[in-house]
């Protein structure tokens, strides 16, 4: 078109001016609406109605131009969107030239385009309405944000639709509007892919770059067949939004899983005696540091399986507690101390057994295959003895704790030893 031929040139002269006018007049001649009949009848009444005040008439036309925008007749009758703003540029223009007639003219036709455009609207929504429930789906989503370009390619088939119901070709709309919404649902579809299912297969082929399946076989078979389950729920449920999310969740969980346990067993394949040694300390640190401020107290003369054991078990036991001081007394719910928090000091689990059978670890020359049977052998015994001398402690005997625990030596946190890397 004639339009496009000349946004090299400058607008400046009256020859070129005069052209473009005579194409934009071309261009909505080619895409004229259906009822433009109507629409200059109606704006011959609007011209008696808006009498001699073409100042009147232009501050109502830009008034009838914002309702136009807030109401987005671009997308909802675009052909009549075009001629509004033309027709608003033209009143304007008349108006600076003096030519209050041709302004209030102009004037009229910017208001009658917008009664007819908001009637096109109407009509859109009507015919269209299984297309425009699944826009709002869209968007609910946050389609356009998530896949930009293929929003914008399936609005752009939408409103190609709207401009068909503008010009009168109803017939052609329903024949094409199966084809856009089946592109909107798999868009739908495809944005919940994105959405929840891509972060985990990113994680998942992350890992497989780390050659997860060497260090962590195990740990990243579970994670393939948790991923590849979560594209199918998706596929099968995608507009069941909670269960997608969480499927997403669950996946992306698995496939961090097998990358961070690769990524540890890469590391400890490398270790040498005194780096193992370091990192055993270094995780022993982390076990007390949450033992003390449970409350349990050091249980470092225990294996670390032990220690771990022996933590949860007090922690259940104080949770057990807390429940059963809550139901006994509701209204003192929220102001409840905690048992974690009281001053009572707990006896070490298997205190007397546990010096019997405590080892030197740094005279420990056992190979790792059989340290690991002898701490199987032993872990029995000693998390029993945890569990039950844990248990044994009750509120009543708080009071004797307290005053056991201030003849005993405090007993402070090891510091935490720094792994080499």
């Amino acid at each position: 078109m004639l339009r496009f031929a000349f946004n090299s040139f400058s607008f400046s002269t009256p020859l070129l001016t005069g052209l473009l006018s005579l194409s934009l007049l071309s261009g909505c001649a080619a895409q004229r609406i259906a009822n433009e009949d109507s629409v200059s009848q109606a704006t011959t009444e609007k011209v008696s109605e808006l009498g001699n005040d073409s100042e009147r008439a232009l501050s109502q036309a830009k008034a009838a131009y914002a309702t136009a925008s807030s109401e987005d007749l671009s997308f909802y009758a675009p052909l009549h969107m075009e001629q509004i703003q033309q027709a608003l540029k033209q009143a304007r223009s008349h108006e600076l030239a003096g030519d209050a007639q041709a302004s209030i003219e102009s004037s009229a036709r910017v208001l009658s385009l917008l009664d007819s455009a908001l009637k096109n609207k109407a009509r859109a929504q009507s015919a269209l309405s299984p297309l425009f429930a699944q826009k709002a789906v869209l968007d609910e989503i946050k389609a356009g944000s998530v896949m930009s370009a293929r929003y914008q390619r399936e609005m752009k088939e939408l409103r190609s639709l709207i401009s068909m119901i503008e010009a009168g070709e109803s017939d052609k709309v329903i024949d094409k509007s199966a084809g856009v919404l089946k592109s909107l649902q798999q868009l739908e579809l495809d944005t919940m892919l994105r959405l929840h299912w891509q972060p985990a297969n990113e994680t998942l082929e992350k890992a497989d770059d780390e050659d997860a399946d060497t260090h962590a076989p195990a740990t990243f078979s579970d994670a393939e067949l948790q991923v590849e389950k979560a594209a199918q729920t998706i596929r099968r449920h995608y507009q069941d939004r909670a269960l997608t999310e969480s499927t997403g969740k669950e996946a992306l969980r698995a496939a961090q899983h097998a990358l961070y346990i690769a990524r540890e067993a890469k590391n400890i394949t490398r270790l040498d005696s005194a780096q193992a040694e370091q990192a055993a300390l270094e995780f022993e640190g982390y076990l007390h540091q949450l033992s003390m401020t449970l409350g349990a107290g050091d249980m470092r003369h225990m294996a670390l399986k032990d220690q771990t054991l022996a933590i949860v078990q007090y922690a259940e036991e104080q949770a057990r507690r807390n429940a059963a001081q809550q139901t006994t007394s509701p209204n003192n719910s929220a102001t409840a101390i905690p048992e974690a928090a009281s001053p009572v000091v707990v006896e070490q689990p298997g205190a007397e057994a546990a010096d019997k059978q405590q080892q030197n670890p740094a005279e420990d020359t056992t190979a790792p295959e059989e340290a690991a049977s002898e701490k199987e052998s032993t872990a029995e015994p000693v998390t029993e003895s945890a569990a039950t001398e844990t248990s044994a402690v009750t509120t009543e005997s708080a009071e004797e704790g307290v005053e056991e625990s201030a003849e005993k030596e405090e007993i402070k946190p090891a510091e935490k030893p720094q792994a080499e890397d």
